[in-house]
């Protein structure tokens, strides 16, 4: 079955508001990710490793690190447009759907934000869709 057509129009379908906040959660567990990488030890350590080889490590280094600075300043450029959001309720759904509190490595499922907000599916779902349109009014008026 060819699902990717689909997939396409679906995603053609999509307001530049919900591709910026799509991008939230798999741009967070990237740069958990990188950090991870950074974190990890240097491989055969204990051996002298030739000055070219060093100078490879630490420019593969700086380019890891570059990405990940690259990348929170695009998160915390949304989280501020976020921020913007003039509906407190509309804005905090969105901040629980896209992963904006915690560590923002995952997405709240919607049933989880029935229980958190105390509001009923209908109504998270408006509320959703309201935050998502005030953020498209943010991003079409240039904030």
């Amino acid at each position: 079955m060819n699902w990717k057509p689909w997939l396409w129009k679906w995603r053609a379908d999509l307001s530049p508001a919900e591709i910026l906040l799509d991008s939230l959660v798999p741009a967070q567990r990237l740069i958990k990710r990188l950090q991870d990488i950074l974190k990890a030890p240097v491989p055969y350590v204990g051996i002298d490793l030739s000055q070219p080889t060093k100078a490879k490590i630490a420019a593969f280094q700086d380019n890891i690190q570059s990405r990940i600075d690259e990348l929170t300043a695009q998160r915390e450029k949304i989280v501020g447009l976020v921020k913007l959001i003039p509906d407190t309720t509309a804005r905090t759904v969105i901040e629980l759907r896209y992963g904006l509190t915690g560590s923002g490595c995952q997405k709240v499922p919607w049933l989880d934000m029935e229980e958190l907000m105390n509001y009923g599916r209908h109504s998270i779902f408006r509320y959703h869709r309201k935050g998502v349109d005030q953020l498209n009014q943010i991003l079409e008026n240039g904030s």
